[in-house]
């Protein structure tokens, strides 16, 4: 961002040279490229981070200079004077697509006369580097430039139909820029339409169908808000970046619409001449949401280990435009310009950086203070402890994948992989549903180096839009947190995991929690060894909250991988109910165990959990402890179609040694019950 220092100086009366100006913009933020003299001006230069667009201005850094000088800030109150005839009788406004253009307003200048711009207004343009075109088009960079709110000037003649719709664009629908080239559209673009054809891409550039010539004597004046993704994909896809796209792409702020609009129309007026139609032709709502934060005074002497009173405090505060909230104390509101403020350390680095971080001590301790974990946070640590335990490695992949990966099959979501346009890598332009494709293509990059053994596990988020039926906009709707690992082994190896990062999470602990294993059939996992985790809780619907099986033999070679592989995904965003209760402490049992073995013949078709299920419900205080030893299957000895399961009891009693005679009437109740329940039989 270059600025003029005379330019500023209309907002601001700084007591001080332009060294100290940069000199101080630095330390609090807006880091200094360069001094340039134009004339009897000064270019200056600033770095401006993308969490900063209200930098993108000179209001916005002649605020953040009075702040830094104590100096007052003064900013126009533009009332252009407006004639009787109404701006929406001469032009109507539509907004098709409003996920991509919020509001959009427009006004209707009449009677304007094109021609080159004063000296003062050129002189200025050049000093920040831009090259004046004519009065009208000059006001509209004018006020960008002193704002941040991008602005754009169309001929009302060259309006068809006399009415704006936002839309987005139609494959390959064509546009005409003001540069003169022609450019090939698709749906990920923005365009402002007129009855008939493209005369703006939203955001970045106007057509030269519609554009300011000496021949204009009615002017449309556009100021809207656009979201800023559909921005940069046009941008980056056509590389047909501008000032607009980069201040759009970064999120300008929503109170400036109306202030640019007014600012451009006075200007307008006095440069041009003419007269302004009362009122605007509008269409959609400001999106606007300021965060509402918390800030204990005591807070920034814990961080910043200097004591800073509370009043000064709410000066420094309340002069960069945050607000006390009436309905709580150490409450405050974030200004419309300060978005990337939300959090109680964003307000003690804003008090940091304008108090002077030259202030802050170097040799005096910071008293530390505990920091607590929430849920989520101990959840993916515990989860993290028992795979590293496991001698599993953590991955980190990337959120975006091809489209090979992302067609896989997701048990969290049936709706389309989310696009994201422009590509964020080359080649990955989908938004991953799951984890496990990833991890896949992890593991065989692993084997192909020769370490064929590579167990990776990795948490991190997926994301799911909205079914087709629920919602036309391809949105993220959903981002869910999963633990996933790809590990050599079967079915029952996966089995054992899952139940270890349960157990990790202390949901096998919570008595109103059931976890239940029930047969799954879906890719990319093999038919009769997949199963899907399922936790039913007190007074709740059962959900899925994770699976775990062997992965096909054809995904397997489609990545190259020749040993068996067993996956396991779970939604830890459903799981993390169990990590802040109480675990129950258990007294060792001081009296001997007693073990047992039975084996059970069943029916093909009855899965373990069921039989499992059985005699937990069976087993009362008695049982501490079944274990599946092996499955087994033998036609010609168990009959056709059935199966045995040799299964390890533990019995154990906390008040006395148990007596033959109890743990042979507990196992009975546990076979009387598996009879019941589950149709089996104790193999002869």
């Amino acid at each position: 961002m270059i600025i003029s220092t005379s330019w500023l100086a209309d907002f601001v009366q700084l007591p001080v040279t332009a060294d100290e100006l940069v000199e101080r913009l630095a330390l609090a933020g807006l880091n200094h490229e360069s001094s340039t003299p134009v004339g009897d001006d000064m270019a200056i230069e600033l770095e401006v981070t993308s969490n900063r667009p209200d930098c993108l201005g000179h209001i916005g850094v002649a605020r953040e200079a009075a702040v830094l000088f104590e100096r007052p800030l003064a900013v126009p109150d533009p009332r252009p004077l407006e004639g009787s005839q109404e701006a929406a009788g001469r032009v109507g406004v539509s907004i098709d697509s409003p996920e991509i253009c919020p509001f959009y307003s427009a006004r209707v200048i009449r009677g304007v006369r094109i021609g080159p711009s004063p000296g003062w207004l050129v002189d200025r343009l050049r000093t920040v580097g831009v090259a004046s075109v004519n009065n009208v088009v000059d006001v509209t960079n004018y006020v960008m430039l002193e704002s941040g709110q991008p602005l754009h000037a169309f001929d009302l003649a060259r309006i068809r139909g006399g009415r704006i719709v936002v839309r987005r664009a139609v494959p390959g629908e064509q546009f005409l820029a003001i540069n003169h080239k022609t450019y090939t559209l698709d749906d990920r673009m923005c365009v402002i339409a007129d009855a008939e054809r493209p005369v703006a891409l939203a955001g970045v550039m106007g057509s030269a169908d519609s554009e300011i010539t000496e021949g204009t004597v009615d002017v449309l004046l556009e100021s809207a808000q656009f979201a800023p993704l559909p921005v940069r994909a046009a941008a980056r896809s056509l590389v047909l970046a501008s000032g607009s796209s980069y201040r759009f792409e970064r999120g300008p702020d929503p109170a400036m619409v109306d202030w640019a609009s007014r600012r451009a129309a006075a200007l307008i007026l006095e440069l041009a001449g003419g007269v302004l139609d009362r009122g605007l032709a509008t269409a959609g709502q400001l999106a606007s949401a300021p965060a509402t934060i918390t800030l204990a005074p005591e807070r920034v002497a814990e961080v910043l280990g200097v004591e800073i009173p509370p009043e000064r405090q709410q000066k420094i505060l309340g002069s960069l435009g945050f607000r006390p909230d009436a309905g709580a104390a150490n409450r405050w509101l974030a200004p419309t310009w300060r978005r990337d403020c939300w959090r109680e350390i964003d307000l003690v680095e804003e008090i940091a950086r304008i108090e002077g971080y030259e202030r802050v001590p170097e040799d005096v301790p910071i008293a530390a203070r505990p920091a607590g974990l929430s849920d989520r946070e101990l959840a993916v640590r515990r989860v993290g402890e028992v795979l590293v335990g496991q001698a599993f490695c953590e991955a980190m992949t990337r959120s975006v994948v091809d489209e090979r990966l992302s067609d896989m099959a997701s048990p969290w979501s049936t709706s389309p992989a989310l696009a994201i346009s422009p590509a964020l890598v080359r080649g990955a332009d989908r938004l991953r549903r799951s984890l496990l494709p990833s991890l896949l293509e992890a593991r065989a990059g692993n084997a192909a180096v020769g370490a064929t053994d590579a167990n990776l596990f990795e948490i991190a988020r997926a994301y799911l839009a909205w079914p087709a039926s629920q919602s036309d906009a391809a949105s993220p709707a959903e981002e869910p947190l999963l633990a996933a690992l790809v590990s050599s082994g079967g079915f029952l190896r996966g089995k054992g995991l899952a139940e270890a990062m349960l157990a990790g999470l202390g949901v096998t602990d919570q008595p109103a929690a059931v976890i239940d294993y029930r047969p799954l059939e879906m890719a990319p996992f093999t038919p009769g060894r997949a199963a899907e985790i399922v936790l039913t809780r007190a007074g709740q619907p059962a959900c899925r909250v994770g699976l775990v099986g062997e992965i096909t033999a054809d995904i397997l070679a489609a990545f190259s991988l020749a040993e068996p592989v067993v996956a396991v995904e779970l939604r830890l965003d459903r799981l993390d109910f169990a990590v802040g209760s109480q675990r129950p402490l258990q007294r060792p049992g001081e009296f001997p165990a007693a073990e047992r073995d039975i084996n059970l013949v069943v029916a093909e078709n009855v899965p373990w959990g069921e039989v499992e299920q059985a005699i937990r419900s069976t087993g009362g205080e008695l049982l501490e402890s079944v274990r599946l030893v092996e499955v087994w299957r033998d036609a010609e000895r168990l009959g056709e179609g059935r199966k045995s399961f040799v299964i390890a009891i533990t019995l154990r009693s906390r008040t006395g040694t148990l007596t033959g005679e109890q743990a042979t009437a507990a196992v009975q109740a546990v076979i009387d019950a598996t009879t019941r329940q589950c149709g089996a039989s104790l193999r002869g």
